[in-house]
């Protein structure tokens, strides 16, 4: 009797439908709160850069910059709008996750253990509820090793272009998409996909990476290698004073303990297991960067887009490990676990209480570990005051005669007090603010402007030496308040020992 084939069930029927679930679920889960606390100071950042449209910034890569430029452009001053796609993107990383797993051989308790590590981890929980490089970074991760994993599955060389594709694109998001190149590099070198560098499409695809990301390469060559300047001293500064166990630890807490019981079988699944030795590749990557970071002293969050690949390993080692065990309930305990994990530390994550709140449950998680309670809740606290400092500013620039308010500026410490001003300054008629903070000094000082400059939380102290004449216009009380903002001081000054640009050349912040 001749056997009938059956036509493939479409996705809404077949074992996509979980992982497409729990992303949406992830998506609607950031929806009731993206806009319960304020503007991030990177978001204002990254707002004042889309409107400087360039190949390349200071500090980071230009792709969320222009999604600000976009956003902005389409919907105005939206808060919502402007981190829709941050959420939509955590979201289709949850999704990307599940599917990893299925196509590792993972069946649907598989999957949604994936889906569950991804909606559970702290850091992407944090990241999905702002515009930032991060939100948008585990998704090329997973997009290049899904790619990765259909060419050992499918020995099709040819889609080593579309990793290219991945790769390059995910440069333009954030430089640290090559650490995934790295490992992968590494990967290949020690399991049989070295056989792959023999293949011209391997190279066809690093070279369609090469050319994705060659004018940021140009603009940095143009404007002296900036961020190479920039990371070496961030690397001698903060970054220098990360000791390897802080960065053990920070693993932890960016993933959220209770992941570890998912990601550390992730990691043996690649690395031991027959089922997936196939795809020790996976697991490769995550061990070459993970020594990379930690010999070099990287920040700890770094790392994170790496897990989400351990994430999908870990689900089908624990299905796997359920169904030996064949235990009634083993699979609903394992997944409570990590749902429990996730409920408890949630509200360090999301906006979900009103801030005072936030910091009193932040203290109670830690058992008052943490003397000072902003080294946890220093995100969320720069959302606050931006009004408050705006108005105070207004007040000074407004307190000046017409004459001066012709040749005065607004001069801003820190690159997120500077976005403020340009964004919300206007219905308080302020001009645009500058600062000697990474990508604010690449654009300089107005012509003719600087004899008058109203100074926005920086200190008298330090003013003193460009103005021979400084004023405290007022001091500003914030709740809350970043450490390094207290007090928050608006001075006018004038009479400039030299002329601005003159200062601007001297005082290059990288």
């Amino acid at each position: 009797m001749e056997k009938i084939e059956q036509a493939p069930l479409p996705w809404y029927r077949g074992d996509r439908l979980l992982p497409a679930g729990m992303a949406i679920f992830m998506f609607l889960l950031h929806l009731p709160i993206l806009t319960r606390y304020g503007y991030h100071h990177d978001e204002l950042y990254f707002i004042a850069c889309g409107n400087h449209l360039a190949w390349g910034y200071v500090d980071h890569a230009p792709l969320v910059p222009w999604i600000a430029r976009l956003m902005t452009s389409l919907f105005g001053e939206s808060l919502f709008a402007l981190r829709i796609l941050a959420a939509a993107s955590i979201a289709l990383s949850v999704f990307l996750a599940g599917m990893l797993a299925r196509k590792l051989g993972g069946g649907r308790f598989a999957q949604a253990l994936a889906c569950l590590g991804m909606i559970t981890a702290p850091v992407f929980l944090r990241t999905g509820n702002m515009l930032c490089l991060l939100a948008f970074e585990p998704l090329f991760w997973l997009l290049a090793s899904f790619l990765v994993v259909r060419i050992i599955q499918e020995e099709k060389p040819r889609l080593w272009i579309l990793v290219g594709l991945v790769v390059g694109v995910g440069l333009l998001n954030k430089h640290s998409m090559a650490f995934f190149g790295f490992g992968l590099v590494v990967g290949m070198l020690l399991t049989p996909l070295r056989k792959h560098f023999k293949s011209p499409w391997l190279y066809a695809g690093g070279a369609l990476a090469l050319l994705i990301i060659l004018p940021n390469l140009l603009w940095q060559v143009q404007n002296g290698w900036p961020t190479v300047h920039f990371v070496m001293n961030l690397k001698a500064g903060v970054m220098s004073g990360i000791s390897a166990l802080q960065f053990l630890a920070g693993q932890l807490l960016y993933l959220g303990p209770f992941n570890a019981a998912l990601w550390i079988p992730g990691l043996v699944f690649f690395m031991k297991s027959d089922g997936g030795k196939k795809y020790r590749v996976l697991g490769l990557i995550w061990i070459a960067v993970f020594l990379l970071l930690l010999v070099t002293k990287s920040k700890i969050y770094y790392l994170a887009p790496a897990y989400a690949a351990l994430f999908a390993g870990g689900g089908v080692a624990l299905e796997n490990w359920a169904r030996e065990k064949a235990r009634r309930g083993l699979k609903t305990a394992l997944a409570a676990f990590l749902l429990g994990g996730g409920i408890l530390l949630a509200p360090l994550s999301l906006p979900v209480l009103d801030f005072p709140s936030t910091e009193k449950y932040a203290r109670a998680v830690t058992f008052g570990a943490f003397g000072n309670i902003s080294e946890i809740t220093t995100d969320m606290k720069s959302m606050f005051s931006w009004e408050k400092k705006l108005a105070a500013v207004a007040a000074a620039y407004h307190s000046l005669t017409p004459a001066e308010k012709e040749k005065a500026l607004i001069w801003a410490f820190g690159y997120g007090n500077a976005g403020a001003v340009d964004y919300f300054g206007g219905k308080y008629g302020l001009p645009k603010a500058v600062s000697l903070s990474n990508s604010y000094w690449l654009w300089g000082v107005p012509e003719g402007r600087g004899d008058v400059v109203v100074t926005m939380g920086i200190e008298k102290k330090n003013i003193e030496r460009v103005f021979k004449k400084v004023d405290v216009f007022s001091e500003v009380a914030l709740d809350p308040v970043l450490p390094w903002e207290k007090p928050f001081m608006i001075l006018i000054c004038r009479q400039p020992v030299r002329p601005l640009p003159a200062i601007w050349l001297k005082n290059r912040p990288w």
